[in-house]
């Protein structure tokens, strides 16, 4: 565990505030180059005969009236020889594409795992020699050469879930995440050597534990203004505190291959069976509208000290095309996904840049591949703490911004109107911008609002439907919050 450090924020930002502070992202054109000649691979499933009609996953499912139109969920199946303690739990996976325009294919709807079954994921390999995987353990030079720095792309992958448990309002119960769930490959080409572990050397310096280790991590959110470039100003989520963290050795890890044995998985039914999984010590309770990430982070070893025989790689999906219908608004949000890229540098044999994400959005947003990870929180439904959780906690629950203090915008999704409170120490103006996902501002408001509370309600009847920050500010503060309009 030598390499592992963890970024001290500040706690106790709520998940949706979006902070004052103005940070700039800094660019590496030698990460960036790195993905300019990226060979995307199709790692697709035999058929398989169905046991539920297409485009059904979510209905059969027990109730799940939480559910957002940009998520998907599937239940493990119930296959005890395959995954004894997995078999049944639920996942949350947010979708490959929107049901809520009509213009979009009816094969996109609640589409996630759907497609997943019907189309695969990509692998995502480098053309260096050897076609090492990116989202993997690999350390990978800028050039042909011998460089002085290497760098992992995908020292560690995150992906964000935004999650509002408010349909459970009055019911007493709350959603848990219970654990999270990764599809984690080997490299290409390595099996079946690599699916019992046979060849998995585990480090050789002094890492404390021996052992070649990867984390599973639940983190919450921060958010702040971060300068894109000159002018570009959007406001941004970023992975923030740990919130639940599990560790395992790498010999424990289910390689999830279609084919072979030991460590890889000969699947009964679909692919969700050779998913590798964790459960936290004590579930976390989501009893409000919030965002988390959930990240897979693997233990960064010494390139001269440490011998690693095995690559550990992850997906990201599922394998649209770069013009299908399916890749709409949800998928290519930015910062809804990132990866850690730690440099190595080799002339003063040090560790640069290891805790940085970085947003795949930018990565791949010149081929407009951007996806989601096969990274998964593990959900159930159950009685909440005090109650469960509350209409105050969905409607008038107050973020504090200095002074300012802003409720969370209802109805979310919204179709022709969307409301928010406002508790203003001294009468004022407020100002409201609708943003698109790439940065657009869209639509502006402004409200007179009076001294103490106040409800101020936004026309939404020229806005087509889709995902986009409802930006809100006064002299007092500034928040920001997701919001779906749907027709």
């Amino acid at each position: 565990m030598r390499y592992l450090k963890v970024i001290p924020w500040i706690a106790g930002l709520y998940s949706l505030l979006w902070a004052q502070e103005r940070r700039v992202l800094k660019r590496r054109p030698e990460i960036d180059a790195l993905f300019q000649n990226a060979r995307w691979e199709r790692i697709s499933d035999a058929p398989i005969p169905r046991t539920t009609p297409s485009q059904l996953r979510t209905s059969v499912l027990p109730p799940l009236p939480w559910l957002k139109p940009s998520q998907d969920a599937d239940t493990v199946p119930n296959t005890p020889s395959t995954q004894p303690n997995f078999a049944g739990d639920t996942l949350l996976a947010n979708n490959a594409g929107e049901d809520i325009d009509p213009n979009t294919s009816s094969d996109c709807h609640h589409s996630f795992f759907d497609s997943l079954y019907s189309v695969g994921a990509w692998l995502i390999r480098s053309v260096q020699t050897g076609n090492p995987p990116f989202f993997s353990n690999y350390l990978f030079p800028p050039t042909n050469t011998a460089p002085d720095t290497l760098f992992y792309i995908g020292g560690g992958i995150a992906e964000r879930y935004d999650i509002d448990p408010c349909a459970l309002a009055g019911s007493g119960n709350s959603l848990y995440i219970k654990g999270a769930a990764a599809h984690i490959l080997n490299k290409p080409g390595t099996t079946p050597r690599d699916c019992d572990a046979s060849q998995l050397v585990a480090p050789t310096g002094d890492n404390g534990d021996g052992v070649y280790t990867v984390w599973y991590e639940l983190r919450d959110t921060v958010a702040f203004d971060l300068e894109v470039g000159p002018g570009d100003v959007r406001p941004w989520i970023y992975p923030g505190d740990t919130i639940a963290q599990v560790s395992k050795p790498a010999s424990q890890i289910r390689i999830g291959w279609p084919t072979s044995s030991g460590q890889c998985v000969s699947q009964q039914i679909n692919r969700l069976e050779r998913l590798d999984h964790v459960y936290f010590s004590s579930p976390v309770e989501v009893d409000r509208p919030r965002s988390f990430y959930v990240a897979l982070k693997y233990e960064l070893y010494h390139p001269t000290l440490d011998g690693i025989a095995d690559t550990l790689c992850g997906l990201i999906g599922p394998a649209y095309q770069e013009d299908a219908l399916c890749l709409t608004g949800d998928t290519n949000l930015v910062g809804r996904n990132y990866l850690l890229t730690p440099g190595f540098r080799q002339s003063t044999d040090q560790w640069v840049l290891k805790d940085e994400w970085y947003p795949q959005y930018f990565i791949f947003s010149g081929g407009g591949y951007q996806l989601n990870f096969l990274l998964f929180p593990i959900v159930y439904q159950a009685p909440g703490s005090n109650g469960g959780v509350s209409q105050a906690n969905c409607q008038t629950s107050v973020i504090k911004s200095g002074r300012q203090g802003f409720g969370i915008p209802y109805p979310n999704p919204a179709v022709d109107c969307i409301n928010i409170f406002l508790s203003t120490p001294v009468a004022t103006v407020a100002r409201f911008q609708l943003i698109s996902t790439d940065g657009a501002v869209l639509h502006s408001w402004e409200r007179p609002v009076p001294a103490g509370e106040a409800t101020v309600s936004l026309d939404l009847g020229n806005v087509a439907a889709g995902m986009y920050i409802l930006s809100a500010q006064t002299p007092y503060g500034r928040t920001g919050f997701m919001i779906n309009v749907v027709r």
